[in-house]
């Protein structure tokens, strides 16, 4: 809030919740929530939450203490309790399409002599989860109140992902490139030129080194490609209409396609979504599925 590049638009404010737009670079949408504390209002809580989805389009997040729990065990100590709060809590997060965004730290975010309970978390839209694949809500620690700090670090696990990369291996997508051939018979021949007779795994680096290389200096990643042919095809279409310029507009769009089949390739081989085939052009599901299954296999540290 206090860098002037973010501008934050206030669009709602009643008892239960302040409703804000975020605008930083992209625009999402972010809504402080307190969920009403009688067992017998709760209803009013979710009438409130249903009011803000209606004709909702922005990726969403919405915070902090819903004063209820989705499951038995956030729950320890004191009453059970009923199931039909629990259901009612379930129903409204999957009406206005919210999703938990999950937690690291201790669990129960509220105590209370012997009753603790997990009242506050972060829920969001999928849209949400796209536009920050490395946030992590984290429940801090507490000194005084009886609930703990949440928050939401959208880049907390960039670091920890750049720093594992782990092992550089076969890109899928190179089968697609004409010259990956050559590539790999230059790469043998020089490692069977070698003076000390390379051995078979010798050979396999010196190609697996070459590659990464080729597609490092030449290639230069699908991405960054599409990036440059659509602000070429962007100057075609806003110059002169011309035979050679719509010849030269098709050139760039088969290349686009060619670049766009390579970048679903590359999310499709991470992901490990093997139930789909190539030709989907459903990138987004792909980089996705990738981006959570890198977070359920990162490991922060050891105990």
């Amino acid at each position: 809030m206090w860098r002037k590049e973010v501008v934050i638009q206030c669009k709602g404010i009643s008892q239960y919740y302040i409703d804000v737009v975020i605008q930083d670079g992209e625009e999402w949408r972010l809504t402080g929530i307190y969920g009403e504390p009688s067992w017998d209002h709760k209803e009013r809580t979710w009438d409130a939450l249903r009011s803000l989805h209606n004709g909702e389009t922005l990726p969403w997040l919405v915070l902090r203490d819903f004063n209820e729990i989705l499951f038995h065990h956030e729950k320890e100590g004191g009453r059970m309790r009923a199931p039909r709060q629990m259901q009612a809590f379930h129903d409204i997060l999957e009406e206005c399409d919210l999703v938990d965004i999950g937690y690291i730290g201790d669990m129960f975010t509220w105590q209370r002599g012997k009753i603790r309970e997990r009242l506050d978390r972060g829920v969001a839209h999928v849209q949400w989860r796209f536009m920050f694949p490395n946030a992590q809500l984290v429940n801090a620690k507490t000194l005084k109140s009886d609930h703990r700090p949440i928050v939401v670090d959208t880049e907390y696990l960039r670091d920890h992902i750049q720093g594992n990369r782990g092992p550089r291996r076969f890109e899928a997508r190179w089968l697609k490139e004409e010259t990956v051939e050559e590539v790999v018979q230059a790469a043998w021949t020089r490692a069977r030129a070698h003076d000390q007779g390379p051995t078979f795994m010798m050979k396999a680096n010196q190609v697996h080194n070459d590659l990464h290389k080729w597609d490092r200096e030449t290639l230069k990643q699908p991405v960054h490609r599409i990036k440059r042919l659509k602000k070429e095809l962007e100057n075609l279409r806003r110059g002169p209409i011309t035979d050679e310029t719509i010849a030269q507009q098709k050139e760039v769009l088969l290349w686009l396609e060619f670049l766009l089949e390579q970048e679903e390739i590359f999310w499709v081989q991470r992901a490990r979504a093997n139930w789909l085939k190539h030709g989907d052009r459903n990138t987004s599901f792909f980089h996705h599925f990738a981006s959570s299954r890198r977070k359920k296999n990162l490991v922060r540290g050891l105990v």
